[in-house]
């Protein structure tokens, strides 16, 4: 293993910021594969998930089971400042490095970090990044490839399915997204992957587990490893247009009977909104179709006209 500097930046207080990165396999291989985790100083759960993977890769070298034919990059964490003062971005304007790519290294502090990262893992054969979700609560585990244009989706669905997630999804690109990393790694020729796993402030063992065994094999599915492991489940092949959206006409106290990965049938209750003056039933929602939960509304209160479930139609 590999210990590698990427970036270094002074921050107004503390220590310097640094970039680093763990490499395994020849610098030289023809194939290669980026693993970046945190761009946001909450995002534990995706260090955490990078760590381990980082820590499984170590085993496996010492065991003599990669193969030196794929060199391999881990990146935990691309924003340990803000990690260190437990800020979601970058503490001195609020913007986010994940909207800064492919970056500007004579620009703002974001467009500067950016720059620094997509130097080093731009033109890789494949990029996976740790991504947190942008709805509060809970969801399955999924990978998304992002529909830019610029690759062979058709390749990317493929490759999608080497990690043996649950779901893959298909995202239609907004304009935010030509300012991600995601984005801009298909831009420059590489297969890009957002994994997403169901925490993201807090550490949770069984759900990292799952991530980094999907990454495992990934990463046999391309010929860096030689040790395989059986597949936990089957994919499902989704476009993100295609889960139906649940919302809120009312605010309140968010009871829930319905949970992430449980079958529902059309007119079945999911949750109710109550009264946070007497608990008394304001609003109750109902399942639009039959089919899966993917992603359950968290938080023990919920606003009005909030996507409070998505649920995945029956095929």
């Amino acid at each position: 293993m590999e210990t590698l500097r990427l970036f270094e930046l002074d921050t107004p207080y503390r220590e310097r910021m640094t970039i680093e990165a763990y490499a395994f396999g020849p610098a030289d291989a023809a194939t290669s594969v980026a693993v970046v985790g945190a761009m946001r100083g909450n995002e534990v759960q995706q260090t955490y998930i990078c760590a381990s993977v980082v820590k499984r890769l170590q085993e496996m070298e010492r065991e003599g089971a990669l193969t030196g034919d794929v060199r391999v990059t881990v990146i935990p964490t691309v924003n340990s400042f803000s990690m260190n003062i437990a800020h979601r971005f970058w503490p001195m304007d609020n913007t986010d490095v994940n909207r800064m790519f492919p970056g500007y290294d004579q620009g703002e502090t974001t467009q500067r970090i950016a720059a620094g990262l997509f130097r080093a893992i731009e033109g890789c054969t494949y990029g996976i990044q740790l991504c947190s979700f942008y709805l509060p609560g809970e969801f399955e585990p999924h990978v998304r490839v992002t529909d830019t244009g610029a690759i062979d989706l058709a390749r990317s669905w493929e490759l999608a399915k080497l990690f043996r997630f649950p779901y893959a999804m298909l995202k239609e690109p907004a304009p935010f997204d030509t300012t991600t990393l995601n984005y801009n790694w298909q831009v420059w020729d590489t297969y890009a992957f957002s994994l997403y796993s169901p925490k993201t402030e807090r550490i949770d063992e069984e759900s990292a587990a799952f991530v980094v065994d999907c990454i495992m094999r990934f990463l046999y599915g391309v010929g860096a490893v030689s040790a395989d492991m059986p597949p936990r489940c089957a994919t499902r092949l989704l476009r993100e247009s295609d889960l139906v959206n649940v919302r809120t006409t009312r605010a309140g106290f968010f009871k829930r009977a319905a949970y992430v990965a449980s079958k529902v049938r059309r007119g079945d209750v999911l949750a109710e909104i109550l009264s946070t003056q007497d608990c008394s039933v304001l609003e109750t929602l109902l399942s639009p179709c039959d089919g899966t939960v993917f992603f359950r509304h968290g938080p023990a209160m919920v606003n009005g006209d909030t996507i409070a479930f998505k649920i995945a139609p029956e095929k």
